[in-house]
């Protein structure tokens, strides 16, 4: 039975929440304070908490900050105010809490919301996806001027203090150079600066964070080629996933997914990094007899790049929209998804970008999509045309 922990100030909320669960599965303890929540943690064992986070002396932020620190393992969750939005994200950007829910809640959407989660977290703890990274040796680490350039991002750093941190890493300026200069921008400049200018803050956040993730796999000869080929898809990807927010929806990418697009199909690229001619045997295979390499995978490894992605994503500790856009990018119809339109975005965008390069025909394509996006598959088909 899985035990979940609620903590809010106000007792009428704690007494809402503890009715909602009673007819499941679900034992459930009750805190009116955070310094209360971490005691009950002392304890017991938890799976779930679940906490608001405007609350006096110890906030939710504080609070949950300091469960991921002692207890990385447990599952964490938000229930706050409309107010509280900008701490919301900041606490999704950086791992504070997988998932959020306003309030007044859906009761439905809520228990869905639970399932949806626990039912992810052991896909990704199956037996033969672990299996994989335990015969890899050392997972890769993401790189210390990441960490660095990401940390004066989301500190509201000054502009020039940001791109003086780029122009100090030559791999990050140079791929931000070629990129910029490329036909998907098209920009004509050596200035780290001005390239920074031009494509933005967030969409530095993105460049510089895959970029990381790239280098983190080390480099091989062999298999370079393959994997700025895949690079390069993964953008395409994701200028198609901006437009189709942007231009077609009609607002911003959640903030807390601004990278997906880019990061969707890092399995394959960790694939790639650990069985190289192997797997591109494979990937040739798929495309020359049309099978969908997923089930390619799984005959070969008992796992897909979608799983051996997300398991990396969540390593690194990158939102949960993120992850489930790398875990069901090919599924995007799977129950157990929780932010379903940028999973269903993002499965649209990929298979676009398929078709713009060629590959189409070893990916299976869900026209359910365009349902659960809200547009017209005539539409866009004709607008995507006249995309740069």
């Amino acid at each position: 039975m899985k035990k979940i922990l609620i903590v809010d100030d106000e007792v009428q909320i704690l007494k809402s929440l503890a009715r909602l669960f009673v007819d499941t599965d679900y034992a459930v303890v009750i805190a009116d304070s955070g310094s209360l929540g971490l005691e009950k943690l002392e304890e017991d064992e938890f799976d779930l908490v679940i906490s608001d986070m405007r609350m006096p002396k110890m906030d939710g932020y504080t609070f949950l900050s300091q469960v991921k620190a002692k207890y990385p393992k447990v599952l964490r969750i938000i229930l706050s105010g409309y107010a509280d939005e900008k701490i919301v994200f900041k606490a999704l950007q950086n791992n504070i809490a997988k998932l959020y829910l306003y309030k007044p809640w859906n009761n439905e959407t809520f228990l869905s919301m639970i399932k949806q989660l626990f039912e992810t977290e052991a896909l990704l703890l199956e037996k033969n996806l672990l299996e994989v990274f335990n015969n890899s040796g050392e997972l890769p680490s993401l790189r210390v001027s990441y960490m660095k350039i990401i940390n004066l991002i989301e500190n509201d750093a000054d502009f020039p203090e940001i791109t003086k941190e780029i122009e100090r890493d030559i791999s990050i300026a140079s791929k931000l150079l070629h990129i910029v200069n490329s036909a998907f921008y098209g920009l004509r400049t050596g200035s780290v600066k001005q390239a920074c200018v031009f494509i933005g803050v967030k969409n530095i956040r993105s460049l510089v964070l895959s970029t990381s993730i790239i280098d983190s796999f080390g480099e091989d000869k062999r298999i370079e080629p393959h994997i700025t080929k895949e690079w390069n898809f993964a953008f395409l990807t994701n200028r198609i996933l901006t437009c189709i927010y942007e231009r077609i929806l009609g607002k911003k990418i959640p903030d807390e997914a601004n990278s997906a697009g880019l990061l969707h199909n890092i399995g394959t690229v960790f694939m790639l990094s650990q069985f190289k001619e192997e797997y591109l045997a494979l990937m040739m295979d798929s495309l020359t007899d049309g099978r969908d390499l997923e089930e390619i995978e799984r005959q070969k490894y008992n796992v897909s790049h979608q799983e051996i992605g997300a398991y990396l994503l969540s390593w690194w500790e990158l939102p949960y929209p993120i992850i489930e856009g790398a875990l069901y990018h090919h599924n995007p119809l799977d129950e157990r998804i929780v932010n379903k339109e940028i999973v269903a975005a993002i499965h649209l965008s990929q298979y676009t970008a398929r078709e713009i390069i060629g590959t189409t025909k070893n990916s299976t394509f869900f026209p359910e999509v365009y349902a659960i996006l809200g547009i017209d598959e005539a539409d866009f088909k004709l607008r995507i045309q006249k995309f740069d």
